[in-house]
């Protein structure tokens, strides 16, 4: 299959937004809506769509292993256990990112798919690194601490070790692992805490159309990305 060429210059991390041309309009004109992550928890149990939707989301998956009361010393066995924590309820937002190692990248069959379900309009960031300093400042004016991050993916047979060391570093990282049935979507994700009992956030990043491009995400889809040399 060919691939359409799409003559854009991008800085940093390629980063694209797939939604309804709606919500794209309004997100270039600078209202980034960020979900609890607690949405996507439910929308799963609730639908069963598990593709948006992810019962797992931010929470610690034990996959086998011990608790031991502090108070009365009891053993609870963990078996394929979801434990909440105190990030559990955090927003995010999030977006695909193109990894920066690779020189060249085109999208599967699956993620063409996938993707497309998501919305018919593709947003395509110019500047990531703009992109995130306009956020960070715009969630730090507003009272929240700002993370961005690539997403890992486990395999929830096993437990991971890595996983638990980056939460040593911050429980908020628990935001950023997902289950490895979600590694096509190869998520940026933008994590704000504390949740405050909220349904979302409503952020004033202001117009990016300068470090924006618009296109149909069928394009994106079937373009090449290349690294310039």
């Amino acid at each position: 299959m060919e691939h359409d060429i799409i003559a854009y210059e991008v800085k940093g991390t390629p980063l694209i937004k797939f939604q309804s041309s709606e919500r794209i309009k309004s997100l270039r004109e600078g209202h980034f809506y960020a979900k609890t992550l607690q949405y996507y928890r439910d929308l799963e149990k609730e639908t069963g769509d598990d593709e948006i939707g992810d019962e797992f989301e931010a929470m610690w998956h034990v996959n086998e292993g011990i608790m031991r009361r502090p108070d009365t010393g009891e053993v609870i066995e963990l078996n394929d256990t979801l434990i909440p924590t105190a990030n559990s309820n955090d927003f995010v937002f999030c977006m695909f990112g193109i990894y920066p190692n690779l020189t060249s990248f085109s999208f599967t069959d699956k993620q063409k798919e996938k993707m497309l379900s998501f919305g018919d309009t593709a947003l395509l960031v110019l500047d990531s690194d703009e992109l995130i300093r306009r956020v960070f400042s715009s969630a730090k004016n507003a009272g929240y601490e700002p993370h961005f991050g690539a997403v890992q993916y486990f395999n929830p047979a096993e437990d991971n070790g890595n996983m638990i060391i980056s939460l040593l570093k911050g429980m908020w990282n628990i935001a950023f692992w997902k289950r490895d049935k979600y590694t096509y979507q190869q998520e940026g994700r933008f994590v704000f805490t504390p949740g405050n009992g909220d349904d979302h956030i409503e952020l004033d990043i202001g117009d990016i159309s300068d470090i924006t491009a618009v296109l149909p995400s069928n394009t994106v889809l079937t373009a090449m990305v290349e690294k310039k040399l």
